[in-house]
């Protein structure tokens, strides 16, 4: 062995000790297009998350105002707006007969029976005013129907 250092061509065989030394020009050219490449779908996926992003609104406005939607809002609020009459009347009627109920432990069911009817009562008035205040639900409620459903009511 010589110890003369090297020079020229023998020190840059020598001295190359990068990340791709060894390795021929077509790997590093496979592997610089394979990194070009993900760089690019990348790039396009962040560019459809934007744009679907982008696009949006559009699409609420496109949903809320399909037809099928249209008549399911205004249904739902007739629904719920009877639903909410049909429990009044039931806890009424409930709260009548637990006044003339002379039994106690009739009473005792009858009391069990009367709250849940008022819990029902109160969540149907919920789902009611939640609706109404969602504006892609509340545009298509009946000016016939109450804005508000007053849980308190059911008590």
């Amino acid at each position: 062995m010589s110890s003369i250092p090297p020079t020229g061509e023998n020190m840059r065989q020598q001295t190359d000790t990068g990340f791709l030394s060894g390795y021929g020009s077509f790997f590093k050219a496979v592997l610089v297009t394979a990194l070009l490449i993900a760089t690019i779908v990348g790039v396009g996926h962040l560019f459809g998350v934007f744009g679907s992003v982008a696009t949006a609104p559009g699409r609420v406005i496109n949903k809320t105002l399909e037809t099928d939607n249209i008549i399911l809002s205004y249904e739902r609020f007739h629904d719920l707006n009877a639903g909410f009459n049909a429990r009044l009347a039931q806890a009424k009627s409930h709260k009548t007969l637990l006044a003339q109920e002379t039994d106690q432990g009739e009473k005792r069911r009858l009391r069990v029976e009367l709250s849940a009817m008022q819990q029902s009562c109160r969540e149907v008035a919920e789902k009611y005013n939640a609706d109404s205040e969602k504006e892609n639900h509340a545009v298509f409620k009946s000016k016939n129907l109450p804005i508000y459903l007053d849980p308190k009511d059911c008590e």
